[in-house]
């Protein structure tokens, strides 16, 4: 499916709109952008930066695409809504990126049956190696999916749940970037600690990151196999590991991600 069909509005000029709008440019050949954000200044600089349009609000915006992206954070997603409720059409495809904000709610002020579909992408789509997941709202068709999933796939990878896993799936692929960026820190100051100048501990830590998880994506095997392939009877790995275990790393993980999602659920009002 060719983007350039589409006329595709976004809404917010933050980090994640900014890495929409980027990766939507860089399709060939581009669709028409629309963008828009409450700061003056972020506008100017989504005009500066990128070849689209800057309308004079939310509702000439709506009014001028087919598709219309929420990209903007949960605590101001309903005034935004309240702005464009009453200019979305059937005829439009809504996209929302807020966090924790189910369909229910989006499609609550909605005067018409317009097809929504909720999307959690991640910050690596920041360099085109995110994941996005996406689920479909009451009149959101096989079609408005693959439309979405077409537009996603300029972040990186896309993957279509039901809506009754995107708290989950906020838990751990949505927030988890911060979890892995938590353990490269650690990783990092524990071999400043051993003695390691910080460069070549930045450089050991994260390329050992990069390399393990692209060995578990190629593989096919499953982690504890790995795991096991690095871990020899009374050696150093096996004793680096029963000290996480000791510290209860996995239960840590579980709360973590238990807890991520009950915050997901309560944004969603």
């Amino acid at each position: 499916m060719e983007l350039s069909r589409f006329r595709i509005g976004i809404i917010g000029g933050g980090n994640m709109g900014r890495a929409i709008i980027k990766g939507l440019c860089r399709s060939q050949p581009a669709p028409a952008i629309l963008a828009w954000d409450a700061l003056e200044s972020t506008r100017r600089q989504l005009e500066d930066e990128f070849p689209l349009s800057i309308p004079t609000d939310n509702q000439e915006l709506v009014a001028g695409c087919e598709i219309v992206i929420l990209a903007v954070k949960p605590q101001v997603i309903d005034p935004v809504m309240a702005e464009i409720a009453d200019r979305l059409t059937p005829d439009h495809l809504l996209l929302s990126i807020a966090a924790g904000v189910p369909c229910r709610r989006l499609e609550k002020p909605l005067l018409q049956e317009v097809p929504l579909v909720r999307v959690m992408p991640n910050t690596p789509a920041l360099i085109n190696r995110g994941i996005s997941a996406l689920a479909g709202g009451r009149h959101a068709t096989t079609a408005h999916l693959e439309t979405a999933e077409t537009i996603f796939a300029v972040l990186g990878e896309t993957v279509v749940v039901p809506e009754s896993a995107m708290d989950m799936v906020t838990a751990v692929s949505g927030s988890g970037p911060a979890y892995i960026f938590l353990v490269i820190e650690a990783l990092l100051d524990a071999a400043v600690g051993l003695g390691l100048g910080r460069d070549l501990a930045r450089k050991l830590v994260v390329e050992t990151m990069l390399g393990s998880a692209e060995l578990v994506k190629t593989s096919g095997r499953h982690p504890m196999e790995l795991k096991d392939m690095v871990t020899s009877p009374g050696g150093t790995t096996i004793a680096g590991l029963a000290e996480l275990e000791k510290n209860n790393l996995r239960h840590a993980f579980n709360q973590a991600l238990q807890s991520a999602c009950r915050r997901s659920r309560e944004l969603g009002g």
